[in-house]
């Protein structure tokens, strides 16, 4: 886990930083689902940026932190500004061809 408790509120430069709201039971299932070895990076990214912004780190600073671009950070916080921001930090699922090849093995020739 990234320690950013410094930069949580700190004087900066630009526009004031508005903490996001999150309520307990929240943040309690955005740190689950953060914390599982197996979980996805763009979950875990997501979600650190989540504690991120409700903790009043600026977006400058957490998109060096979480490694990808402010604007990333910027549709991240309107993506999170819900009623639910944790279920928000899985991708939604998409169109597209269903997978050709099966599960199963197939014999060799």
């Amino acid at each position: 886990m990234i320690d950013y408790a410094a930069l949580a509120r700190r004087p900066h430069g630009g526009r004031p930083t508005v903490p996001l709201s999150l309520s307990p039971e929240e943040r309690a299932r955005v740190e689950a689902a953060v914390r599982p070895a197996t979980a996805e990076q763009r979950v875990v990214r997501r979600g650190t940026a989540l504690l991120m912004m409700a903790d009043g780190v600026p977006g400058t600073d957490i998109a060096r932190l979480v490694g990808v671009h402010i604007r990333t950070v910027q549709e991240w916080r309107r993506r999170f500004e819900d009623e639910h921001p944790a279920d928000k930090l899985v991708d939604a699922p998409r169109s597209g061809r269903p997978p050709s090849l099966s599960r199963r093995p197939t014999r060799r020739r």
